[in-house]
């Protein structure tokens, strides 16, 4: 299993990278992007690592990168992300058909510009989707999975270890959640909308219509861990594209490539979660290709906290853009949510992610209404 995954990555990513002369992979030094590059670069005429490092612990993955372009042999660049990039009133990709890209990509933006002019760059290769692809799931289901596939087999025992070990919760606690899951929709994945800050008939519209997207629509007969797969699957989509491809380079994310996404599907889900790690099979399809750091690393970094650096430096430009902006006057952003004082701590974190992702949405709309 593990040998016909590595070998269906290698080839599908080798053959993307025989189609550009020159690749610029973006690199956190994450497995996902590591393996792209790790695969890339034995068919690659020429490949380039991007490391891109935010102001913060979790946003400098540079010893990670280091490692990963040191056992492949390429020239791994690493730039910063700066505030200076950032224009709060400009959308990160209007070109887009929905308003989700955040406001930070702005950096990644200028940067792969600032490139552009000093190296010959044909495509930008990533991981993106890599998470769902390769089913970086945290939750009971994989037990249920095993339970229904196989019966109560002493197997099922390790599933439940591993998920100890995955999660840090005792096996009581695993399998109440198990439970639960099961007893509410069969364990099926059930999508969870975020209501937050939403404008009230805009709620009870969207709780009234529900989840439409057709690979939520799952036959009887699939085990419920491969109905949150799919889901994965699907949010995988929004990080296809980067930039228009008649101004910009354009951007594969092999992973999601489909004799790969067929392959990783075929995996039943407790096979991911072996030995209490996410991406099992993945991580043990590369190991001695990949350095151990890679492999074994446990936690995820992420420009997570550069981000929320954009609130604290422009906290007034966005609540006025917001306060006088075209989602307040159509119903769709409810404007208490910048009445909420502000909670300074991590718990504070989720409001200001909220405000940061309206405003995303708000500059898109500008974009397309030509204001």
């Amino acid at each position: 299993m593990t040998d016909a995954l590595r070998r269906t990555i290698a080839d599908c990513v080798g053959a993307w990278a025989t189609c550009f002369p020159s690749i610029m992979v973006g690199v956190s030094g994450g497995l996902d992007s590591s393996i792209v590059a790790a695969s890339a670069a034995n068919m690659a005429k020429r490949l380039t690592c991007l490391n891109l490092v935010s102001p913060d612990f979790d946003g400098d993955e540079r010893r990670y990168a280091r490692a990963l372009a040191e056992s492949i042999g390429t020239l791994l660049i690493e730039e910063h992300r700066e505030l200076q990039d950032i224009d709060v009133t400009v959308s990160a990709a209007p070109h887009h058909p929905w308003p989700v890209a955040p406001l930070y990509k702005q950096t990644n933006e200028a940067i792969h510009r600032r490139l552009l002019s000093k190296l010959p760059v044909d495509a930008f290769f990533s991981g993106n989707g890599g998470d769902g692809i390769l089913c970086g799931v945290r939750s009971a289901v994989p037990f249920i999975d095993r339970l229904l596939a196989e019966g109560p087999r002493p197997s099922l025992a390790s599933t439940l270890y591993d998920l100890t070990l995955l999660t840090g919760a005792d096996a009581k606690t695993v399998l109440k959640h198990g439970w639960d899951r099961y007893r509410r929709n069969r364990g099926r994945h059930r999508p969870l909308i975020n209501l937050a800050g939403l404008g009230k008939e805009i709620g009870r519209t969207i709780r009234a219509e529900g989840a439409s997207h057709p690979w939520l629509d799952a036959p009887d007969d699939i085990l419920p861990g491969k109905t949150v797969h799919a889901a994965y699957l699907m949010r995988a989509q929004k990080g296809v594209e980067l930039y228009p491809r008649v101004t910009m380079p354009p951007h594969i994310a092999p992973l999601m490539s489909q004799p790969i996404v067929e392959a990783c599907l075929a995996i039943p889900t407790w096979e991911w979660i072996a030995g209490g790690q996410n991406r099992a099979v993945a991580r043990k399809a590369f190991e001695g290709y990949l350095p151990e750091l890679i492999t074994a690393r446990k936690q995820k970094g992420g420009p997570g906290d550069f981000h929320l650096s954009i609130y604290r430096a422009h906290r007034s430009a966005l609540h006025d853009r917001l306060r006088g902006g075209i989602l307040a006057e159509s119903g769709v952003l409810d404007l208490a949510l910048l009445d909420i004082p502000e909670d300074p701590s991590w718990r504070g974190t989720e409001r200001i992610d909220r405000i940061l992702t309206f405003v995303a949405a708000e500059n898109w709309s500008r974009y397309w209404e030509g204001s």
